[in-house]
């Protein structure tokens, strides 16, 4: 076993580990007085305080990975319940990681289309098919007593209501995927989106069927959440 390295294993040469830098450092801390000889009470001395403040050193590096979200173990249920995410039963904790690297992200970022779809990327994967935008003039919107924006659109009279600043998420269910996990995976969207978009978009997420916009009879939950 050499004088510096962790394990009986050795894989390339022990100079420059931290340990080594530290009995040195110790060493010369000495001055003259005392021998520096490998076999000496002094070395031996000096390089078990090496050993230990390098393993303090690595223990605070590791700690500090704690606040890193692709790296994070111990405080990856604690960021997550500071971040509002409730991963699904099956999320592998790489899912995990990344989902909290997005949602922290997220903060600050601007809530354009490419942050959104860059945002749903990660916390759908192969569930989500992209955003589906409708232009203003096709757009639906109500106010009392009805209104019309110069330059824009007519409101017709009735309540409140408008998809002019609405965003549509397209998903799809891949074959073999059962249907909780879709709907576990689904339902991050309004946990994550909540937080970005400004309180005047409204959203909402649809399935499309396996035959494309549309719904069928002979099709499963095709009066609520296929477009059609």
């Amino acid at each position: 076993m050499g004088n510096f390295n962790p394990s009986p294993e050795k894989f390339g040469a022990e100079e420059g580990h931290i340990e080594e830098h530290l009995l040195n450092s110790l060493l010369e801390a000495d001055g003259t007085a005392f021998t520096k000889e490998v076999d000496s009470y002094v070395w031996a001395e000096r390089n078990a305080e090496a050993r230990a403040l390098a393993y303090l050193w690595h223990l605070n590096r590791r700690m500090a990975n704690q606040w890193d979200p692709l790296r994070m173990t111990d405080f990856l249920p604690r960021f997550e319940k500071i971040l509002g995410i409730r991963p699904p039963p099956n999320e592998t904790d790489v899912g995990r990681r990344a989902k909290v690297r997005a949602k922290m992200e997220a903060y600050g970022a601007p809530p354009t289309q490419q942050v959104v779809h860059d945002l749903l990327t990660v916390v759908l994967g192969s569930i989500y098919a992209g955003l589906v935008h409708t232009p203003s003039s096709q757009a639906v919107g109500r106010v009392p007593g009805g209104a019309t924006v110069p330059g824009g659109v007519t409101l017709a009279n009735g309540d409140w209501y408008s998809t002019i600043a609405h965003l549509a998420i397209k998903t799809v269910q891949p074959a073999g995927l059962d249907d909780a996990t879709f709907y576990d995976a689904v339902a991050q969207i309004a946990l994550f989106l909540s937080d970005l978009l400004p309180t005047w978009v409204t959203f909402d997420w649809f399935l499309d069927g396996v035959h494309g916009a549309g719904f069928y009879l002979d099709e499963d939950r095709n009066l609520d959440n296929q477009r059609f």
